[in-house]
């Protein structure tokens, strides 16, 4: 199992703050993207490479980045400020 979080409008638009995803270790930051669209097929634009940022252990990364059993994953939108 894999835990990711969810914040901000992503969290909203689900209703969850987190869901737990059903995973094959290692995996991959598009695995899991399609894996969460497939599961919330109404939502997934929230998942698009174009809408969401993903963090493995709360750091921005790459997509080619392996996530092993036990990494914190979270999806986020674009921050905005000014």
């Amino acid at each position: 199992m894999l835990r990711v979080l969810f914040f901000a409008q992503i969290k909203e638009e689900l209703g969850m703050s987190f869901f737990d995803l059903n995973v094959n270790f290692p995996t991959s930051k598009l695995e899991v993207r399609e894996l969460l669209s497939a599961q919330f097929n109404s939502h997934k634009n929230l998942f698009s490479e174009d809408y969401a940022i993903v963090a493995i252990n709360q750091e921005i990364s790459d997509k080619n980045s392996e996530i092993k059993k036990g990494d914190e994953i979270a999806f986020f939108p674009p921050v905005t400020g000014g």
